[in-house]
């Protein structure tokens, strides 16, 4: 097979994680030139041998490739694929954006939290725990609409109940918590304040017997678990701003991340300033690859060297040992593109033949378009 002086080259998975191939095309005409069952630097090397002719090679950021092609000839120019590089930099920013953010941010204020320690308190003060109350006061509708005349399947549908819920109600002459009143209940409002000091459950059983609780441990669990069923509802949610944060920071077109980002909560930039910076780091790389301005970059990593990440500054480390690469990348119009192409449709053909044919056969479909 014929190679010319413009190559791109790529691995692909004979089975993932264990077993992989290399590929070689032609930047020219997008047409596969050969391929080696294997990405061992040493095999790559010494297939780019026996094509001397090859001036110019694209490439990911892998260290195998980037060690045979010059191991093969130091001449030959390196192309790092920009898209491979803006996505080393889009994985180093989500990992330092999940390093900064908490999965679930509790930015509950001073006022909230008063708020929710006075309806904590007015939630204990009830004491009928099990809800007779509001049952009391529907029991009562139900009968005053009877009473005007309503069939019981229209009291249903405006009470959001059954209609055998209806029938209890209009036979119901006294209010529940006179029917099943227990001295067990006054036990309630401490039981709520036991709960939220983050009590387990021994240690209210505990106080409770200290201070008279004399009923069984099944009716104190029912307290217990109401207590912090409540409790729960009035807590602050947390919130994920996780993924919203990393979609708006690698969007290129939004002019007013800033502004969006101070939208999810007025402490947000504050609590998180190093996102401020990451937004700039990111729109500034982004628009040097955009403009080509590829003699910009080395100012651009000094410019950044104080970014306190681990992963931006390993993303930092990767550019410096690539940066010739890079530079070209940026500069040249060659990418990794076609390549990538051809391997999606040597995949393509290898799950056709799954099971039925070996390396020698898939070669000959891809080189010869079979």
């Amino acid at each position: 097979m014929r190679a010319l002086p413009f190559v791109g080259i790529d691995d692909f998975a004979f089975k993932k994680r264990l077993s992989y191939g290399t590929i070689f095309i032609d930047l020219e005409t997008n047409k596969p030139l050969g391929l080696i069952p294997t990405r061992d630097s040493a095999e790559v090397t010494k297939w780019l041998l026996g094509h001397p002719e090859i001036c110019l090679i694209t490439r990911d950021g892998s260290r195998g490739y980037a060690k045979a092609v010059h191991d093969a000839s130091p001449t030959i120019q390196q192309v790092a694929d920009r898209w491979h590089v803006l996505h080393q930099l889009f994985e180093a920013s989500k990992k330092a954006i999940y390093s900064c953010i908490p999965r679930k941010w509790n930015a509950s204020s001073i006022t909230e939290d008063k708020k929710v320690e006075t309806t904590l308190a007015q939630e204990s003060d009830s004491v009928p725990w099990n809800r007779s109350e509001e049952r009391w006061q529907r029991i009562q509708q139900s009968q005053q609409l009877f009473s005007e005349g309503y069939r019981v399947a229209t009291i249903a549908r405006k009470l959001g109940v059954v209609r055998n819920t209806v029938y209890s109600d209009l036979n119901q002459t006294v209010p529940p918590y006179e029917e099943r009143a227990s001295p067990d209940t006054a036990y309630y409002p401490l039981v709520s304040s036991l709960v939220k000091d983050k009590m387990s459950s021994d240690q209210i059983e505990e106080t409770c017997r200290s201070q008279g609780y004399t009923g069984s441990l099944d009716t104190l669990t029912g307290m217990i678990t109401s207590a912090r069923n409540r409790s729960a509802k009035l807590e602050t949610p947390g919130l994920s701003f996780r993924q919203k944060t990393l979609r708006l920071l690698w969007n290129p077109d939004n002019e007013d991340v800033l502004e969006e980002l101070q939208s999810f909560h007025p402490d947000f930039l504050s609590t998180f300033p190093l996102i401020k910076e990451l937004s700039k780091l990111i729109h500034s790389f982004r628009s040097l690859i955009k403009e080509k301005a590829a003699d910009q970059l080395p100012q651009w990593i000094e410019n950044h060297k104080g970014f306190e990440n681990k992963s931006i500054q390993s993303f930092f480390q990767g550019v410096k040992n690539d940066l010739d690469a890079i530079l070209l990348g940026i500069r040249l119009h060659w990418s990794n593109g076609p390549t990538e192409g051809n391997v999606n449709r040597l995949k393509t053909l290898k799950r056709l033949m799954y099971g039925r044919a070996g390396f020698k056969v898939l070669e000959k479909r891809v080189l010869y378009h079979l």
